[in-house]
């Protein structure tokens, strides 16, 4: 739908240009059956980044963090043709690289992350595009059960069968990632996530190992998880007694459901061996 555009913008950055013909905002599209709520993704995200492409070729890049003049919009001028126009939210320490739209990567970390890609036609008039970005996500949530020994600062997290990139033509995790992230540890905080792309196979599962570090990276307790079954916009739970037994632990300790919230999609449920 074409819309003619009266809106103000700023025109002290890149992300406003003077004489603009494309107008772009962005909002969340819930993904959750019950709900059509919709949120900006300016409050779900602390970077945005921006994206045209033609024939493949990416002609134009704007990237865009919490606290910038018009954070999550943008008005460009841009020739009159057929486009593809890509935005992701996100919230890693980095800048998405958008150079390859079938390679979308944040420097191998993977935080909650929102995409919109979509063929765009710049005609003689105006057009402003209200995008509604979706979740590609899958989301490994663990609840720490038992008490947290002193001595433990940070959690380590090593997990490979998902994809630290994503394809923005199909939202699908893009190549096969051996993924590491370290959370800092609060004694009175028992909840950590992680996050990844799925391949969108039907079948995506994780295998993970949970390290419990002290501070010269000793390991005080560690859990090897498999078969972890993720979804996109799905979020796996996990409740585990970590430092009840010795070093490497054993299945029986693990309790694992699959559970989703109101902005997340659906529920599916894993039983570990």
């Amino acid at each position: 739908m074409l819309i003619i555009s009266c809106e103000k913008y700023p025109l002290d950055s890149n992300s406003f240009e003077p004489d603009a013909n494309l107008f772009v905002n962005t909002s969340l599209s819930s993904q959750a059956p019950l709900s059509r709520a919709q949120r900006p993704l300016s409050e779900l995200c602390t970077k945005i980044s921006f994206a045209l492409y033609k024939d493949g070729e990416r002609l134009k890049s704007i990237s865009q963090s919490a606290g910038d003049n018009g954070f999550g919009s943008i008005a460009v001028k841009i020739l009159p043709g057929t486009y593809t126009l890509l935005i992701v939210g996100h919230s890693t320490a980095s800048n998405a690289t958008t150079t390859d739209i079938q390679k979308i990567n944040f420097s191998g970390k993977v935080s909650d992350t929102f995409v919109y890609s979509e063929e765009i036609e710049i005609g003689e008039e105006p057009l402003t595009i209200n995008a509604k970005a979706v979740r590609n996500v899958a989301m490994f949530q663990l609840n720490i059960t038992d008490d947290i020994p002193k001595e433990v600062t940070r959690l380590k997290f090593y997990y490979t069968g998902g994809s630290s990139s994503f394809d923005a033509t199909t939202k699908a995790g893009s190549v096969n990632s051996r993924q590491t992230e370290y959370r800092d540890v609060n004694p009175t905080q028992k909840t950590y996530e992680i996050f990844t792309f799925p391949h969108n196979t039907g079948d995506d599962k994780l295998k993970i190992t949970i390290s419990a570090l002290d501070d010269a990276d000793n390991v005080i307790a560690e859990r090897i998880l498999s078969d972890v079954g993720i979804e996109t916009g799905i979020i796996t739970q996990c409740s585990l007694a970590l430092f009840d037994g010795s070093e490497g632990g054993n299945s029986q300790q693990v309790n694992i459901t699959i559970t989703a919230d109101d902005e997340w999609k659906g529920v599916i449920e894993y039983i570990p061996n």
